[in-house]
């Protein structure tokens, strides 16, 4: 009895802290750019270069195919770079907010259990600069914000 407390315990702090995480980011300059971008019509191509707002890890950005509506992440590794996690492209209304974006779909077979609860979404900031989200559906209905990225295509 003790350890089932202890488990409903730890789910109601991990879903108040992510709720707290979520509503936080809500009050950010980048929700504020975020939500007042234009609609994208147009889906991202090529490479762009990624940076987090709060560190990067070895994450280096995302490789875009908007005629196949996929994508990749690369990675910085020991022995240079590595693709991997793909992803959909699609679009469609933000999760939080009540515009378009470009949703980033990683719940594909061939990515980890833990990477299939991911979706990004991306909006146009600048010609070639998207600032993005990256959400995690633990919940059905309620997916948690826990960071904004950017992209700029690398020419």
């Amino acid at each position: 009895m003790l350890t089932l407390k202890v488990i409903a315990l730890v789910v109601v702090l991990v879903y108040v802290g992510l709720l707290f995480r979520t509503t936080t980011l809500l009050y950010t300059k980048e929700q504020s750019l975020f939500g007042s971008a234009p609609a994208t019509t147009v889906l991202p191509d090529g490479l762009y270069q990624g940076s987090v707002t709060r560190g990067q890890g070895s994450w280096l950005g995302k490789k875009f195919n908007a005629r196949e509506q996929t994508g990749i992440n690369e990675f910085k590794t020991e022995a240079g770079t590595a693709f991997k996690y793909p992803f959909l492209l699609s679009f469609g209304e933000g999760v939080h907010d009540s515009h378009k974006v470009i949703k980033i779909d990683y719940n594909i077979p061939s990515n980890p259990f833990w990477l299939r609860l991911c979706l990004d979404e991306i909006v146009e900031i600048a010609p070639g600069e998207y600032l993005g989200k990256l959400h995690i559906r633990i919940l059905p209905g309620y997916p948690f914000t826990l960071t904004f990225f950017r992209l700029t295509k690398v020419t």
